[in-house]
This record gives C-alpha cells, sequence and structure tokens, in this order.
C-alpha cells in the first residue's frame, strides 16, 4: 500500500481490521507512507496563500527529469519541501551526473569490451581501486532500493559522480585516454572499468530517471538488451579492504598535494599543476606505500606523478611527518601531453614532445 501518513487510521487501518476479520492476515505485504509537499518554508501548500507549485512550469524549464530526481531527493517519510532554489540545486546535481554519464560513454567509441576488456587482474592500480570503490557505491544503493530509502540513492549516486568521478578519477585518467596509445595497456584498463561504470550507472539510474537512462543505454557499447528497462540490475560483488585500506593512505597524501599546489598556484610559483615537480620528504615509514605504489607500475613510470597530476615526484627520507613540497618541474613542456621533460627537444622525431608521447607518435 502506498498512501499519505493521514490514512494511518484511515483506509490503512479500515483495511487492516477487515482483512484480519475476514481472511486472518494483512490484506498488504508491505506499508509506504509518505509526508505531504510544502514550500521551502515548511508551510502547507495551498492556492489562497499564494506558494502553489507549477508542475508543469517547472518541467517546462527544468524538464522532466529534475522533477523525477527531486522526488528521490527528498526524503519521503517526511513532509517533503518544494521551492524554486531546491529545484535550481536539484538541476545542478542532475546536470553533474549527465554529464558524467556522457563523459564515460564519449571515451567508450573505440571501445569493444569483448575485444578490448581487460581482466580485473591486469587492471592498472588505480583502475583496480576504481572498480572496488565503484563496487562499494553498487551495494549501498542497491541496499537503499531494497529498502525503499531513495534519498539515500539520490545522495549516493550525485556524490559518487561528483567526488569519486569527477573530480578525482576521470581527472586523473585524462592524461592516458587523451595521451596514451589508443590501444595501449593503461588505456583499454581505464576503458574497461569506465564501461563498468557506466553501465551499472545506468542500470542504478533506470527506476528514477528513465529518460536519461535510455539515452544513454544505446552508447554503452556492448549492451545485449535493445532498452535498459530491459535489463536488471548490477550484481552484488564483493569489496577489497585492503585495498581500499592501501589507497585510504594515498588518497590522504594526495589531498595534502592538492593542498600544496594550491598554495603555489596563489604564491604564482607555478599556474598548473603539470608545471609543478612535488618533493615528499619524510619518515620511511610515512614513504612506505609510495614507494610501493610507484612500483607497481610496469607499463610506465610515474604512478605518483599521474595521480597527483604533475611533471615529477621525488621521494626523500628525513625525520618527522611527511611534508610536501612544490618546485618548478625540470626541462620543456611537451606540445602533446603538457607535462614537462627534459627529453623535450632532444629527440631526433617529433622533438616537440616527451618520450612518451614521441613512443606513441612512433610508426608501427
Amino acid at each position: 500500500y502506498l498512501e499519505g501518513s493521514d490514512q494511518h487510521r484511515g483506509w490503512f487501518h479500515s483495511s487492516l481490521l477487515i482483512g484480519v476479520a475476514t481472511r486472518g492476515h494483512a490484506p498488504y505485504r508491505r506499508v509506504i507512507t509518505h509526508g505531504f509537499t510544502v514550500d521551502g518554508e515548511g508551510k502547507k501548500i495551498s492556492k489562497s496563500l499564494g506558494n502553489d507549485v507549477d508542475t508543469q512550469k517547472l518541467i517546462a524549464t527544468y524538464g522532466a527529469e529534475v522533477l523525477r530526481m527531486w522526488t528521490i531527493m527528498v526524503d519521503y517519510r517526511e513532509d517533503m519541501r518544494i521551492s524554486d532554489d531546491m529545484i535550481k540545486r536539484v538541476a545542478e546535481a542532475y546536470r553533474k551526473v549527465r554529464n558524467t554519464i556522457r563523459y564515460l560513454v564519449s571515451n567508450l567509441n573505440d571501445f569493444d569490451p569483448a575485444r578490448d576488456g581487460v581482466p580485473e587482474s591486469a587492471l592498472d592500480e588505480l583502475d583496480r581501486y576504481a572498480l572496488d570503490r565503484h563496487r562499494q557505491v553498487v551495494l549501498r544503493v542497491l541496499d537503499a532500493y531494497e529498502t525503499y530509502e531513495f534519498h539515500l540513492v539520490y545522495h549516493q549516486l550525485v556524490q559518487y559522480a561528483a567526488a569519486d568521478l569527477s573530480s578525482f578519477y576521470l581527472d586523473v585518467l585524462k592524461d592516458r585516454l587523451y595521451c596514451d596509445a589508443a590501444a595501449g595497456p593503461r588505456r583499454r584498463s581505464a576503458q574497461t572499468v569506465m564501461h563498468r561504470v557506466a553501465r551499472d550507472l545506468c542500470l542504478l539510474l533506470a527506476p528514477v530517471l528513465p529518460f536519461t537512462a535510455d539515452e544513454a543505454w544505446p552508447s554503452v557499447p556492448g549492451n545485449p538488451e535493445p532498452s535498459v528497462h530491459l535489463a536488471l540490475f548490477p550484481a552484488r560483488e564483493a569489496t577489497d579492504s585492503a585495498l581500499a585500506a592501501r589507497w585510504a593512505q594515498l588518497l590522504d597524501v594526495r589531498a595534502e598535494v592538492t593542498k600544496a599546489l594550491e598554495e603555489a598556484r596563489a604564491a604564482k610559483q607555478v599556474a598548473a599543476s603539470l608545471e609543478a615537480a612535488v618533493v615528499l620528504r619524510g619518515e620511511a615509514g610515512a614513504l612506505a606505500p609510495l614507494r610501493a605504489h610507484e612500483a607497481r607500475s610496469d607499463v610506465f613510470p610515474g604512478n605518483l606523478a599521474n595521480l597527483f597530476i604533475v611533471s615529477a615526484v621525488r621521494l626523500e627520507e628525513g625525520s618527522g611527518a611527511l611534508q610536501v613540497s612544490v618546485e618548478r618541474a625540470a626541462g620543456r613542456k611537451c606540445e602533446r601531453c603538457w607535462t614537462f621533460s627534459e627529453g623535450v627537444g632532444t629527440l631526433p622525431v617529433h622533438p616537440g614532445v616527451c618520450e612518451r608521447c614521441a613512443s606513441v607518435l612512433a610508426p608501427a
């Protein structure tokens, strides 16, 4: 049964009494009650007060998907507030989710999961962590759907799109997506995870943003189902707590590096992060997880530089807690990837690019 909270002593109550009296059990398997829609200040909506909301006008202005997204943003178990300011915030959240999906599928145009997919055991370290983080989000969203806590679906997916994907993972991936060889191992590794994320986001959003999910679905390669609404939710998969703990350390350091880079930009020391070389100085124990992460790169060196989006990282043993300093990167700017390298200008072929880009541009 789905009704307003005023029916606890009305329809719900009377049907329960009749069901038990005539059949010996309740006439429903589950009851979900919701509050009433109120204005932004919590007042009852009334035409006489002039605070009524024209939903057709909202749909004409923002689209039906934004209004649908509002319905999962609010906690329906209480009275639900609606106002122009709230809808504007929901519209911003919708754009963030939509643009994230658009970015994912736009980087899968040359990816065939059957041909180009990378086994999980062979994924790049960053991609392995991103996949584990994705599995955590999927589990939480599935739990929220099962318990009808749709506001948790909203908060999990919006936070995931804005913080985990746009501000971190996809930002770090840009270098390899745009500058590695088209079929390079790191690029295919990234596309493997991006394909999984894009597909699962469509599936998880389909019940609440049906038009958006249906629009994006044909752009996700390798889908056997002609419509997202004919597909099933993602399966539940175990997460790796050891991997998550290891990356928690790395992300703490990344936060410190990001802060130091912002200070260097404010001081006009560098204009962009790729102009910087980062020096991390501390005790051996503090440097150990950073050295271990750097050693995991068996394709290209520079795992830490890639993670911090700088041109170089130097680890130096010292005393005390980990310290971060920023220097100007040595060498010249690569015309192709914009990283700084001392190899730029010294190569016989393509002298304006770095060693990595020269190897990509070399004829097969």
